[in-house]
């Protein structure tokens, strides 16, 4: 299977598991800075592009680290694709040393992610 089947697959079944998270997807890397929706399971249409100078998929593609948002209000310049997202977290997915995508998830609640989910999708996505 390539990147983007895995990417499907991937977001079809965190979605199913945690119905809890309100959106789950990728963003994909198309030109440098410049991410682009991958596959996402979610109620919303999201964003379509997300410069790495904006928001937290942003910051996580620049730095190419996983960022935690307990309450994205009080992270600067972020983005809103859903007015009922309140935490985020965002995992960069590399391969052979390159950013290709990150793993966008959304959730409802106040740090509603945590170490162990960093854990988590950290390897999850290492089989991409």
């Amino acid at each position: 299977m390539d990147e983007i089947g895995k990417m499907a697959v991937m977001a079809t079944i965190l979605k199913m598991e945690f119905s809890e998270w309100i959106f789950c997807g990728f963003y994909r890397v198309i030109k440098p800075n410049l991410l682009e929706i991958g596959p996402y399971q979610g109620n919303i249409l999201a964003c379509s592009h997300i410069a790495f100078d904006h928001g937290v998929c942003g910051a996580s593609a620049s730095k190419k680290k996983t960022i935690i948002v307990d309450d994205v209000s009080t992270f600067p310049g972020y983005i809103s694709c859903d007015e009922k997202t309140v935490s985020e977290i965002v995992v960069p997915v590399i391969k052979n040393d390159d950013l290709i995508a990150v793993l966008d998830i959304d959730g409802e609640r106040v740090g509603e992610f945590n170490r162990i989910d960093q854990l988590f999708l950290e390897k999850l996505v290492s089989y991409i």
